[in-house]
């Protein structure tokens, strides 16, 4: 039975905090409640098993999906951010968007389960050019506000604008800096204009306009099949939603195009009993076909190209002890095949 439940925890304030709205989902894990006897899932690089109405570490790996087609673009590398980044104790780091600085050093926003202040949107820059290991800044960009899943578009220099989940809308705010402070700018893509809830979307310029992707925001406990959509701008904060892509569905998703003008559309998916990060390619924009699975058990995709015009991908996945964070990975392929 198709899963339509992601197992990687996007950013999520309601996970001890039930009064605040929720902004993504959570993983289960061994010991909690679950309904379908003897199903099995992936976990991190395990499986875990329905017994006796409770989910427990299994032995038995879930079966693929048939026809699933496997892509070596990225590897992974390390982790890039963690609980301990950010000197928290929360066990959630989640939905890692970045940004490069002049300088050459990658800026990530994450949303993390704070344990010493209200949860929300922090800071880490990388230590070096490499883009591999990070050092937590100490700032929110919007303290006492508890917004998720961040993501940056870079405007040219220090500039750039940051799109996020608050109120049941995707809002955006302008910063000038490099991300330190920021201006709001409102809503610019509503419940109304989505016909769902929606999460964040990803940016392109795309044909002369701005051509974005967004799904339906995930929330914990909920089983709704993921739908993809895409919305083009003049300016992007006025956006006209379009058609739903990539039939099959998916979550949260990140694209990228080339200088011919193809692209990529990265995202979490499930095929199957087979989970993790795809990617789909379009000429124009709509229609996406050749689908492909680039890394298994991840989700949240954001990727970056450095100064020395190498790739990154940030995506989210399990720890361990750790919960969940952000792991990095190096593109070892054409990142728009």
């Amino acid at each position: 039975m198709t899963r339509t439940r992601r197992l990687i925890a996007a950013a999520t304030t309601a996970l001890l905090l039930a009064a605040i709205p929720a902004i993504g989902n959570a993983a289960e894990m061994p010991g909690d409640a679950c309904t379908v006897e003897g199903q099995i899932r992936p976990l991190g690089n395990g499986a875990i098993q329905c017994v006796n109405s409770v989910w427990q570490p299994s032995t038995t790996s879930p079966t693929s999906a048939p026809n699933v087609k496997t892509a070596k673009i990225f590897k992974p590398v390390g982790v890039a951010l963690s609980q301990r980044t950010f000197g928290s104790t929360g066990k959630q780091v989640a939905d890692a968007t970045a940004f490069l600085l002049p300088s050459g050093k990658v800026r990530l926003f994450a949303f993390v389960n704070d344990t010493a202040g209200l949860p929300g949107l922090r800071v880490a820059t990388s230590t070096t050019k490499t883009g591999l290991t990070f050092a937590g800044d100490g700032t929110d960009p919007f303290p006492g506000t508890p917004v998720g899943q961040p993501r940056a578009v870079a405007l040219g220099g220090n500039s750039l604008r940051l799109f996020f989940v608050e109120g049941g809308n995707v809002n955006s705010a302008v910063s000038n800096d490099g991300g330190v402070t920021f201006t709001r700018e409102g809503s610019v893509l509503t419940s109304a204009q989505a016909g769902f809830e929606p999460g964040v979307i990803t940016v392109i310029k795309h044909k002369g306009a701005y051509r974005a992707y967004f799904s339906n925001l995930e929330k914990p406990g909920e089983r709704a099949p993921r739908v993809m959509k895409t919305a083009t701008s003049p300016d992007m904060l006025n956006w006209t939603v379009g058609p739903t892509v990539v039939a099959q569905g998916g979550s949260h998703p990140f694209a990228v195009t080339d200088k011919s003008g193809k692209i990529a559309l990265y995202y979490a998916a499930d095929r199957g009993s087979t989970y993790g990060i795809f990617e789909s390619t379009s000429s124009d924009g709509i229609n996406f076909s050749k689908e492909k699975f680039v890394m298994p058990s991840g989700g949240d995709p954001d990727i970056i190209r450095l100064s020395d015009g190498k790739a990154l991908m940030y995506y989210g996945d399990n720890l361990g002890a750790e919960g969940f964070g952000v792991r990095v990975a190096k593109a070892i392929g054409n990142i728009v095949p």
